[in-house]
């Protein structure tokens, strides 16, 4: 299926790290590398999920894609077309089609603005509407599309609730009709039922408009639900990358194992024996020599600490960053 489409983001060998001290990065000063050195394609009208530990680079990674962070080195094709070296005046006619969804709806929404000057304010940076009856009248058709009833338009942020708040950033970045959008944990701070719902409103809105979705999160119920592939993220690298039911139902990488693991099962006579990752995260200034997972790895041998092991393709479509892929069964 993926083959068959168009593809409408190509991420090459992408690296983002930040010095430790004020300035450019310079030789011998030490910064945390907080991407280093991620690949992947992203097809039209697909769902990636990126899922992984907190400080394994995913909302970073998603940032620098869309050039909300500049890359330090790698490149990233957006319809075919390197944006990682673009002028800022030629980015900003590229925003129109890559949109950002926020995790916290509470600060992402400007409080002293009304939730029609919330919505109108790219529509007329853009030039697309200018200030009449026509953009009213859109702006409060984009709010009944996503589930906000029209005569709330002329109300500020803190009047909403979580879930509203979150509705009225996923309107924002559907104003422009873009084809791709990353969305860093949408619904992380909403409660079980309103995610539920956003889920559901993101999944139509993907349908009706061919929308690509990088989506992130920790939670990986959610994130098998939406998605149509899953990258697993480990300390600025994607260790396993896979159809969703593949990752699920036959995990390679130790450490993708033991997340599966984790997930909470409910049904009592079908719990899972959670597989505890002993030690703690490396530090992404100075990662682990070889396998970055190999400090924590109950299956590492002598070739993990020496040498970094090759991202291989370990079944059709289903990719892994293990000496020992497969082999291995927590």
């Amino acid at each position: 299926m993926a083959e068959e489409r168009k593809k409408i983001l190509e991420v090459r060998d992408v690296k983002k790290y930040f010095p430790l001290t004020k300035g450019k990065l310079k030789e011998g000063v030490p910064y945390v590398k907080a991407v280093d050195g991620v690949s992947f394609d992203l097809y039209e009208g697909e769902t990636l999920g990126l899922v992984g530990e907190s400080g394994c680079g995913k909302s970073t990674l998603g940032r620098t894609i869309i050039r909300l962070y500049e890359p330090t080195a790698g490149e990233v094709l957006f319809n075919g077309e390197d944006i990682s070296k673009k002028s800022r005046k030629e980015m900003r006619k590229l925003r129109e089609q890559m949109q950002f969804i926020f995790q916290d709806p509470y600060s992402s929404l400007n409080p002293r603005m009304n939730v029609f000057n919330i919505l109108a304010e790219p529509l007329l940076a853009h030039g697309i509407f200018k200030r009449g009856p026509e953009l009213e009248e859109y702006v409060k058709k984009l709010m009944d599309k996503c589930g906000l009833p029209s005569y709330y338009c002329y109300r500020y942020p803190h009047q909403f609730s979580g879930g509203q708040r979150q509705r009225i950033g996923i309107a924002r970045s559907l104003a422009l009709n873009p084809s791709f959008i990353i969305c860093d944990e949408p619904v992380s701070a909403l409660d079980v039922s309103i995610q539920s719902q956003i889920i559901n409103l993101m999944k139509d809105m993907q349908e009706e408009n061919n929308i690509s979705y990088i989506f992130i999160s920790h939670d990986l119920s959610v994130v098998k639900y939406i998605s149509d592939r899953i990258g697993v993220m480990y300390l600025g690298t994607i260790v396993e990358l896979a159809d969703k039911n593949q990752i699920y139902d036959n995990p390679q990488h130790p450490y993708t194992q033991a997340l599966i693991s984790a997930i909470p099962i409910p049904d009592p006579e079908k719990r899972n024996e959670m597989k505890l990752i002993e030690g703690e995260i490396p530090s992404n200034v100075n990662t682990p020599s070889g396998c970055k997972f190999h400090p924590r790895c109950p299956f590492a041998k002598d070739i993990c600490k020496e040498k970094e092991p090759p991202y291989k393709e370990v079944a059709p479509k289903h990719w892994a960053r293990c000496w020992f892929a497969g082999e291995f069964k927590w």
